[in-house]
Order: structure tokens, then sequence, then C-alpha cells
């Protein structure tokens, strides 16, 4: 009898265990974005309904993502000029650059070419503010920048976006609501979070629905796009190409310069964050949504990229903290 209650008891704990390991797999971004690419590319046919979970679940992930920074945060803290600056400048301006330069020259297709002018105009990513914080570097400067950022995409994001694509950009009607339902309805519906205080219970499930938001964005796009990644294999490797400078490569650049410059590391991690980090979830959604299925390629892919060189900054993070 007692060694039986023995057994019980270690099978239940094993039990645990086992649910536990298993949630916190089901928890990390690099399974589920792998868990994606894999799944999109062996049933992608079957799960092309995908794209209609899309755009509803990228405003949840916009929603929770805004909800942890404040308006308020513009009249704290002295820097916020800089911070808005540097987030403005390198992730619209210089990143946008080096993108649209490349694919223009690289890429002839037009329908491509708007799946990059929307990843350019895209606000920055949402792992901008908790890579700051992994990579050690000044959280609130990077809050305040992207908040900067996020505001001026208002502007930004419509100005620019005909401006580059032209005709094609020609929707008003439908790019209004989407940019509303993207943009403008998060930013308001995450202060009003923020004011009632439920901000501190939403954010601490933060990283469950960021990273599950973007498991279902990239199984969607790679789904719809899985027969050109099977057909036209010079066309994949051109937009790699596009993205691995556009990310990793300016990101190491930004890297060698801090050193040189002798940047403040604190404030140099969250140039690095600035410079190449984009929400992917929103360009895709907003390919998605009104412009094919095509045009939301770039944005898979450079997603691809994006997790890769998070990666790197993780490990080297976690290389560094040991060290020291």
């Amino acid at each position: 009898m007692y060694t039986s209650s023995i057994n019980m008891k270690n099978a239940v704990s094993l039990y645990e265990k086992g649910i536990m390991l298993l949630l916190k797999i089901l928890k990390n971004r690099n399974f589920l974005f792998i868990s994606a690419l894999v799944l999109g590319l062996s049933l992608g046919n079957h799960l092309t309904w995908t794209k209609h979970l899309s755009l509803p679940v990228i405003i949840i992930v916009m929603i929770v993502s805004m909800t942890q920074i404040s308006l308020k945060s513009l009249s704290q803290i002295n820097h916020i000029f800089k911070s808005v600056m540097l987030a403005i400048l390198l992730n619209y301006a210089v990143f946008s650059a080096v993108m649209l330069t490349l694919a223009r020259f690289i890429i002839p297709d037009e329908e491509l070419w708007v799946g990059f002018v929307l990843i350019a105009l895209a606000p920055p990513g949402a792992a901008i503010a908790p890579f700051t914080s992994i990579l050690g570097g000044d959280v609130e400067f990077s809050l305040v920048g992207v908040i900067g950022a996020y505001i001026a995409a208002l502007v930004i994001i419509p100005v620019t976006g005909l401006m580059l694509v032209g005709q094609s950009f020609n929707q008003p009607l439908g790019f209004i609501i989407i940019f509303s339902e993207l943009i403008v309805v998060p930013l308001i519906l995450s202060q009003i979070f923020i004011k009632i205080k439920i901000d501190k219970q939403i954010l601490k499930f933060r990283g469950p629905i960021v990273n599950w938001g973007f498991f279902i964005v990239i199984l969607a796009v790679i789904s719809l796009n899985r027969n050109l990644f099977f057909s036209d294999l010079i066309t994949i490797w051109k937009i790699s190409m596009v993205s691995f400078i556009s990310v990793i490569g300016l990101g190491l650049l930004y890297e060698g310069f801090s050193r040189r410059l002798k940047t403040n590391p604190i404030h140099g991690k969250s140039i690095l964050l600035f410079g190449t980090i984009k929400h992917g979830s929103f360009a895709a959604a907003t390919a998605l949504s009104l412009f094919g299925d095509k045009a939301s390629l770039p944005s898979a892919i450079n997603s691809v990229f994006t997790v890769l060189f998070l990666i790197y900054l993780s490990i080297k993070a976690e290389k560094e903290a040991i060290t020291n």
C-alpha cells in the first residue's frame, strides 16, 4: 500500500513536470516560429483558412504590445527628443532606405515591391522593449522611442505609402479601415487599459499572446505562398538577400559602429533594435487584407531573419552575462 502511494505520487509528479515542460515549449517564440514554418510548408494547402485569423489576431497583439507603453512617459523622461528622433530616423529612414533600395534593384516585381514598402512603413516591432531588457539596455529609452514612432506612423504610413506605391495604394477606404484597426484603435484602447489600471494583468500574458499571434500570421503567410516557396526559389533567394542585409547586415553594422564610436552601451542596445526590428505582423496583415497573398511574402521571409537575429542577440547576451 505504501509503495503504491509512492508510485502514485511519482506518477503525479512526472505528469506535472510534463505539463510544465509542454507549457514552456508552447510559450517559446523560437519553437512556435519553426513550427509555423514547418506546418506552413508541409500542410499549406490545408491551412489557407488561417488568412482570416491574421487580422483579428494582430489587432489583439497590437493592443497588448501598446499596453506596455504609456503616453505619460512622453512627459517624464528628459531624453525624449533623442530617443524619439533616433527611433524615427533608424526605423523609418535608414532601414527603409536600405531595404527599398535593394528591393527596387534586385526584385523588379510590383506585388513584391508593395510587400517591401509595407515592411518599410511598418512601426517598430513589439520585441524592441522586451529585448532591450534582455540585452541590459535602457527600457524606458526604448519605450519612449517606440511611442514616438507609433505616433509618427499616423502620418508616415498613409503619406509615404501613397508616394512609394502610387496607384496600387489607391484604396483609401480599405487602408483607412485597416490603419485604424491596427494602429489607431489599439493605441486608444491600450491607453484606456492603462488608465483603468488593468494593464499589469494584461501584460502578464503579453509574451504568449505576442508569440502565438506571430505564429498564426507566419503560418497564414507561409501557407498562402507555399507553392511559390517550391516553384520560384530564385525569388525566395532574392527576398532573403534583401532581408538578410536589411536586418542582420544592418544590425552587425550598428554593433561595429557602437564599438568604434564608444556609444553609451545602454543606449546602444536601443539603437541596435530601433534600426533593425519592424512589426512584421502589421505588414503581413495589411498585405493579406489589401494587396493579396504574394505581397505578404516579403514580410514572412523578413520575419525569418528578424527571429534569427533576435536569437543571436539572446545567445550573445547570455554569454556576456556568464562572462561578467
